[in-house]
């Protein structure tokens, strides 16, 4: 047994498995896991200890005899260290966890879906907050899953150093949905929904884990809550009528969500977003902290196809694990190098060195660029304006010859929502390509209008301007014109029409020379890379200060 300073034993009151009196649990040392061989053992056992206090003061469970024909759930715990966007550490933190790969369907759980809030709504409501200057303050939710009841009788094994030793063959019967269980983030979203949904918040279709009471917004992420608002003081007082019916931290003015950096600047009206730390976490995983930077994140003159058996392969799990890393930040906060991610994806199956080459390319691009943030600016205008623009490569895929489509959409100066992705049938021309990557671009305009609509901003009511260099195909997109040029493009594709014909969105030429999309669709020289990154709301955090409207 390992020595350490501090007394290993816990006691509570706990029930007998086979009578009502209550019976001190006396609770066995943990065992010698790793993190009880280090230097800092004390501190992960005081971790281990205040989960298990709070699972105790939640009533999560009930000492029980396990009935014939049932099996006891085992479990596990789940440690990390806490850190914030910018990998600065906060805290241990140890979670007793069920293995819900034992659990049966129809025995022990049915649904499990349960949403979160969208990235691309989060920076939308960044972009209104900055162009409205609204508050945004953050609130966690304690022990989440606790709060909310088991919808299945589930019994499950004592956790190992917490055994009740007069009791050490008894299980524990569930009241709450302990992590781990399949069913238990559905739960813990149904329960808080309905908590919100009696504060007189209303859901809204276009995203079912953001509420709206008045001029309040209030976006959940399972156990992590924004708040906006035009007063710091409604904010505070959303956070109080939680706290009526769930253990409720407020902690106050945004500072980091989801692992991104938030920076207010009230003097200037702004709302930045980065993720500076997680870029230094992956150059120094791949010892890329000293290593040359690059200007763009595809290498000029580059050129990557499938893998052949002449080809040298890489380690496939170790690519998987970068490209997976690089579509994290792609996706939540650097659009600047999602057309280079969407590219080293094709390979995930087969990558090879030349493939491997390009993914570490791309952490050049990001050492240089570390500082990157997305900049959202008030409003010039009322009511705030969303713009998207439309772009497509022609046959541009090294493999298949089919081309991509990219779209990006702005909100106060900053993008909100963009996409890279290879369309699903082999365009015949140009004109085909651009056509087919308006439409799928006017599918999320429409998103975005909706959203608006929701949140009772007057944009919800205007039609979304959407921008091509293409002529050809903003002439079918309005009229049934180039017959024969178009005659064969499927027909879901002409819904764009009928969104013009409505009103809802308004599509116009923009010069190829100053289409952003053009980030989304090809591998640019240093000059337009920069240009476009600049045009879609990229600065570096230094110029995110500086007044001046780029």
């Amino acid at each position: 047994m390992i020595k350490l300073s501090f007394n290993h034993h816990l006691r509570y009151k706990h029930s007998k498995p086979t009578a009502s009196s209550n019976q001190t649990m006396i609770l066995l040392p943990l065992p010698t896991p790793w993190h009880m061989r280090r230097p800092d053992a004390n501190l992960w056992w005081n971790a281990f200890c205040d989960e298990i206090r709070a699972i105790i003061k939640r009533k999560t469970w009930t000492l029980a005899v396990l009935p014939p024909g049932k099996k006891a759930l085992p479990l596990r715990w789940v440690c990390r260290t806490k850190r914030d966007a910018m990998r600065i550490f906060e805290r241990y933190k140890a979670r007793i966890v069920v293995k819900g790969f034992a659990q049966e369907a129809d025995l022990d759980f049915d649904e499990t879906f349960a949403p979160v809030v969208r990235i691309d709504s989060v920076r939308t409501i960044f972009a209104i907050a900055a162009g409205k200057d609204l508050y945004i303050i953050q609130a966690d939710c304690k022990n989440a899953f606790l709060h909310s009841e088991s919808d299945f009788q589930i019994y499950i094994q004592q956790p190992e150093g917490f055994v009740d030793v007069n009791y050490p063959h008894a299980v524990l019967l569930l009241n709450k949905a302990l992590y781990g269980l399949k069913q238990a983030p559905r739960l813990w979203y149904l329960f808080l929904s309905e908590v919100i949904i009696a504060m007189e918040f209303q859901v809204l279709e276009t995203d079912t884990s953001i509420y709206i009471r008045d001029d309040i917004i209030l976006a959940v992420y399972v156990d992590d809550i924004l708040i906006a608002s035009p007063s710091i003081e409604s904010c505070n007082a959303v956070v109080n009528e939680l706290s009526n019916y769930i253990e409720v931290v407020n902690k106050g003015e945004i500072r980091s969500f989801l692992g991104i950096n938030v920076i207010r600047n009230f003097q200037q009206h702004t709302i930045s977003i980065n993720q500076p730390g997680y870029i230094d976490y992956l150059l120094a995983k791949y010892n890329m902290t000293n290593a040359k930077s690059a200007s763009t994140p595809f290498a000029p003159g580059t050129k990557l196809k499938a893998a052949t058996e002449n080809d040298t392969f890489c380690n496939i799990e170790l690519y998987q694990e970068l490209t997976g890393s690089l579509n994290h930040l792609a996706v939540f906060s650097r659009p600047d190098i999602t057309f280079t991610v969407s590219k080293l994806s094709k390979y995930n199956a087969n990558p090879t060195i030349t493939h491997f080459k390009a993914a570490l390319h791309v952490l050049r691009y990001l050492k240089r660029t570390r500082n990157y943030c997305i900049v959202y600016r008030k409003s010039t205008t009322f009511p705030i304006d969303i713009i998207g623009y439309s772009d497509s490569d022609f046959a541009s895929d090294e493999d298949d010859r089919k081309s991509y489509t990219g779209y990006i959409f702005m909100i106060c100066n900053g993008a909100v929502s963009w996409s890279t992705h290879k369309q699903s049938t082999v365009a015949l021309s140009s004109m085909e390509a651009e056509y087919m990557a308006l439409s799928d671009a006017a599918r999320e305009a429409l998103a975005r209008k909706q959203f608006f609509h929701e949140l009772r901003l007057p944009s919800g009511e205007k039609p979304v301007t959407l921008l091509s260099d293409s002529q050809s195909a903003l002439d079918i997109s309005e009229n049934p014109a180039k017959y024969r040029q178009a005659k064969h493009i499927d027909i879901r594709y002409h819904a764009i029409r009928h969104y013009i014909h409505d009103g809802k969105i308004e599509v116009d030429y923009i010069p190829s020379e100053s289409q952003p999309a053009d980030l989304f669709t090809k591998a640019l020289g240093p000059t337009k890379h920069q240009q476009f990154c600049h045009t879609i709301g990229l600065r570096n955090s230094y110029e995110a200060n500086i007044e001046e409207v780029f």
